[in-house]
């Protein structure tokens, strides 16, 4: 009899073990991601190698602002930005306690934008974004009781909220493959952004007169304190700089007077436009975020600022942050997109391309009747390596890393190149019909065509070691010499 029980418990026990692991991946499928930035919550949860030493937490400001290109290539500093657009300052609260639950950083960093709001006015959208990618926890369970008080929600939406298959099991429908694969597992938690914007000054700049904060946002600072003290945790205030109102102003003063009296460093760059460099003319995307190069000024005065405060070590080369060094190759392929895309013609697009195809892998193809004009193309690519010979036989090349390792000639081909984590399939196939000869091209990137044009010559450049497409972009003869990029067709 005993044991027969004991084989029925372990049953149980096994059958619970399997419904459990079922549920957690379809959470892990279904659950929601979009965050409106940052890192993500499953990102964060998924960490690969070491922990980063840094944390940021906030809304769009944090996520904008601190540019994990530059903390990584230019000081070394692993940071991690786990945000939510829009985020209010009971789930910054939340997640300073999540992070201080499963991980112990050098420092965390706290962008205080909605400090300066009235009270905490969560949405829907609001609660969505931020507390349906955390883990289940009697964290979560103390934020989603926090919000249904704060929203006046009842006993059925605050379960729902933290049980989430009444909230995520709609989300069938639009499953994309980011729900089952992630293909930017590197993602530190800044993307950028290259627009540029022009202000004046705010008139807020020298304004510091204090307003008195609201009492929900002095004890949610107070608890944030109070939490990462309890850990031996520094913990550093932030406001990113935008064009801000008086009244904004007043209240980032407010949690300056707050910071001082609690023992933690403010670091308000409203009143540092000039210690950072920020010039309104070049430095912002729009009224409220800077771009790369705002982001790059104001990361690297953060930069200096937390390596002379805590000591923070340098970790490039260390095993185990591989995750940063893509994350900046990342970044830096977004770079080399923009200078591409700001190219005069094809030309100058062409003659760029040795500059940066260093690691990269790059397609170039001629297509239907891309001679109509002449050589167009010819001189630019000759300094590639092509010889009129080849040029006028026309067809596909691959270089990789600088190299020319394939040319499919005319047009008649089909090849399959191996690449990192999948493959390369370049076809062509030259059809009559009466009088007309069409030629078909397929210039296909792990399942995706990325031919641009039908009549003159496609580019495709692709970071094998992130599986990151750089560009794809193409000149229609007949339309003049200006690149049509990927994505900019319509």
């Amino acid at each position: 009899m005993k044991k027969e029980m004991r084989q029925n418990l372990i049953k149980a026990l096994l059958f619970v073990l399997l419904v459990y692991s079922i549920g957690s991946r379809l959470l892990e499928i279904f659950g929601y991601k979009d965050m409106g930035g940052g890192g993500g919550w499953y990102r964060f949860y998924r960490e690969e190698g070491n922990d980063a030493d840094v944390y940021i937490v906030g809304s769009s400001h944090a996520h904008c602002t601190i540019d994990h290109g530059v903390l990584w290539e230019e000081y070394g500093i692993a940071g991690f930005t786990l945000s939510a657009g829009s985020q209010k300052l009971d789930a910054s609260y939340h997640f300073v306690q999540e992070i201080l639950r499963l991980k112990h950083p050098k420092v965390i960093i706290v962008e205080v934008l909605n400090a300066a709001g009235d009270g905490l006015d969560n949405k829907d959208e609001d609660v969505y974004r931020n507390s349906l990618g955390m883990k289940w926890s009697g964290n979560l369970w103390k934020y989603v009781c926090h919000l249904a008080e704060n929203m006046e929600k009842d006993r059925v939406w605050r379960n729902g909220i933290f049980a989430k298959i009444p909230i995520i099991h709609s989300r069938y429908a639009e499953l994309t493959e980011e729900d089952f694969r992630d293909s930017m597992p590197y993602m530190r938690g800044y993307r950028g952004s290259f627009m540029i914007e022009r202000f004046d000054r705010p008139p807020a700049e020298n304004n510091r007169e204090a307003m008195a904060l609201h009492p929900d946002k002095i004890e949610m600072l107070e608890g944030m304190v109070d939490a990462a003290r309890a850990e031996g945790v520094p913990l550093v205030f932030f406001a990113a700089p935008y064009y801000l109102s008086e009244e904004e102003q007043m209240k980032f003063n407010a949690v300056e007077e707050f910071a001082r009296e609690n023992d933690v460093p403010f670091l308000n760059f409203n009143h540092m436009y000039d210690e950072v460099g920020l010039d309104f003319a070049v430095d912002f995307r729009d009224v409220s975020h800077v771009n790369n190069s705002g982001a790059g000024k104001v990361t690297r005065y953060m930069a200096e600022f937390l390596e002379e405060s805590y000591g923070l070590p340098d970790r490039r080369g260390e095993e185990g942050y591989e995750l940063w060094d893509k994350n900046a190759r990342y970044l830096y392929n977004k770079e080399i997109a923009h200078d591409l895309k700001i190219s005069e013609d094809v030309n100058e697009y062409l003659r760029k391309l040795p500059e940066l195809w260093e690691g990269k892998t790059v397609i170039l193809s001629l297509t239907g009747n891309y001679g109509a004009l002449g050589d167009v193309y010819l001189g630019s690519l000759e300094e590639l390596g092509i010889v009129r010979e080849e040029y006028e036989s026309g067809g596909t090349w691959v270089f990789r890393n600088g190299i020319m390792t394939e040319h499919l000639s005319g047009k008649n081909y089909a090849q399959c190149i191996p690449i990192q984590n999948g493959e390369i399939h370049l076809n062509s196939s030259f059809h009559q019909e009466g009088q007309e000869y069409t030629e078909e091209v397929s210039l296909l990137v792990n399942g995706q065509d990325y031919q641009m044009v039908e009549n003159g010559v496609n580019v495709i450049i692709y970071d094998e070691t992130i599986s990151q497409l750089v560009d794809a972009a193409g000149d229609d003869v007949y339309l003049g010499l200006e690149m049509i990029h990927w994505g900019e067709e319509e």
